[in-house]
């Protein structure tokens, strides 16, 4: 199945970047890989600046573990993407660094073991469900 995907990604990459190339001529596209390959760098280079803030908000039980660890996996693997030529890679990388993208990717891939009650983050390890039945004393 994995072939199937790569292949797909490959086509896609090769007629987004022949129509990129149609429109911005082939020195724009080089100008335009050279940008974005130069964009990922640096978000590689300063992503732990960015973790740093999230690891602060996770702190503050704002947001869970696991939205910190895909924020961040996926924060890195955009500015991948922007650093691999194509046109259609830099696509994909520019919506990985979107928070809302990357979350919503990592709920359709991810699995998810974090409960979201009364404003705080649970595992489902630490939830106990139990059932509370009075006893009426007798006369």
């Amino acid at each position: 199945m994995g072939i199937i995907y790569f292949l797909l990604y490959l086509f896609l990459e090769i007629v987004f970047s022949y129509e990129f190339m149609k429109v911005f001529t082939p020195l724009g596209f080089f100008i335009e890989t050279l940008i974005s390959a130069l964009a990922g760098v640096y978000i590689v280079k300063n992503i732990h600046f960015s973790l740093n803030e999230k690891m602060m908000k996770v702190l503050r039980r704002e947001i869970s573990e696991e939205e910190f660890i895909s924020i961040g996996i996926f924060k890195f693997i955009g500015a991948i993407l922007l650093i691999i030529p194509g046109f259609f890679s830099d696509i994909l990388g520019v919506l990985f660094l979107f928070e809302p993208f990357a979350r919503w990717i990592a709920k359709k891939f991810l699995p998810s073991k974090t409960v979201y009650t009364h404003n705080k983050f649970y595992d489902d390890d630490d939830i106990i469900d139990v059932e509370i039945i009075e006893e009426i004393p007798k006369k």
